[in-house]
Formats: C-alpha cells, sequence, structure tokens
C-alpha cells in the first residue's frame, strides 16, 4: 500500500532544480498516458544532469571515470496520468546527505500538476567501493537542498 506523499513534495517550490523535458509519441503506453520507461526516463535524465551540474565535471559517465555516484535504490509513485504531447517539468532537490551516500527527491510536473515522485539513493563511490563524499562536492549538494522540507522518515534505506 502507497504511503501518503509529505504535501511539500508536492510542490514545485520545494525543488531547486528543474529540468523540462518533451514527451515523445512514443512515451505513450496502450491507453495514451506517459508509460512507465518514459517517467522513469525523465527522471534519470534530471538526476544525470543534476549531477553534472554538482560534479562540475562532463566525464563523471565516462567509464574510465574512477569515480561514480551510484544509484542503489530507486522508489517511484505515481499520483496522475501524463499524456502526450504536453511537457513535462521534472523537479529535484537533495534531501538526506550522510558521509558516502545521499537522497535525491523528485517530483514529475504536467500542466502545473504533481504527476508523479521518486527518490533515489545515491553512493559516492571510487572503483566500485562506498567511500566518503568529497568536502566539494558535499558542498555543491548542500546547494541543491530542498526547500521547506525535512524528511519526517524515508522508505528508502
Amino acid at each position: 500500500m502507497a504511503h501518503k506523499p509529505d504535501p511539500q513534495l508536492l510542490k514545485l517550490s520545494t525543488y531547486p532544480y528543474r529540468l523540462s523535458i518533451d514527451t515523445q509519441f512514443s512515451d505513450m503506453d496502450a491507453y495514451t498516458h506517459l508509460n512507465n520507461l518514459a517517467i522513469a526516463r525523465f527522471y534519470e535524465s534530471a538526476r544525470a544532469r543534476l549531477l553534472l551540474q554538482v560534479t562540475g565535471r562532463d566525464d563523471f559517465y565516462q567509464p574510465s571515470t574512477p569515480d561514480k555516484m551510484l544509484l542503489v535504490e530507486a522508489r517511484l509513485q505515481y499520483l496522475a496520468e501524463g499524456q502526450f504531447p504536453a511537457p513535462v517539468d521534472v523537479a529535484t532537490g537533495i534531501g538526506h546527505i550522510g558521509n558516502r551516500a545521499y537522497h535525491i527527491h523528485q517530483a514529475l510536473f504536467q500542466n502545473d500538476r504533481c504527476i508523479g515522485l521518486c527518490e533515489v539513493v545515491m553512493v559516492y563511490a571510487i572503483d566500485g567501493k562506498a567511500t566518503a563524499i568529497p568536502a566539494a562536492i558535499l558542498e555543491q549538494l548542500e546547494g541543491q537542498r530542498l526547500a521547506n522540507f525535512t524528511p519526517a522518515s524515508s522508505v528508502l534505506h
């Protein structure tokens, strides 16, 4: 059973980072709704762009780069149906920050209405092993914190 989302997470103003994405005809399912894979791709695209900004590097996703931000857990919550051809706005911000991991919260908006939420846990790793997040990256993550939001208890660990 789905838990009721925190009302603050349903507000666009909570999120410091936003990315508008055009929907495509191929994003629809048989019922003409945005399909689950397309929605997951929208979240992923916004996370990747935010992490490029946070790290200040364009080589972060190269196979030869030893340090990576690894997605280790994800939870998506579908709140309403999305439709083609209207674009979507993916709002993204940082929640909990630990020594080696942090939470990214995201909301998907279409026509000024929140239609979905996503929460992921990311781990900073060097050569595949979780390690302390460097101070420079921590500082940038702090700058992308969610506004007026204190998680009561995350559903992800």
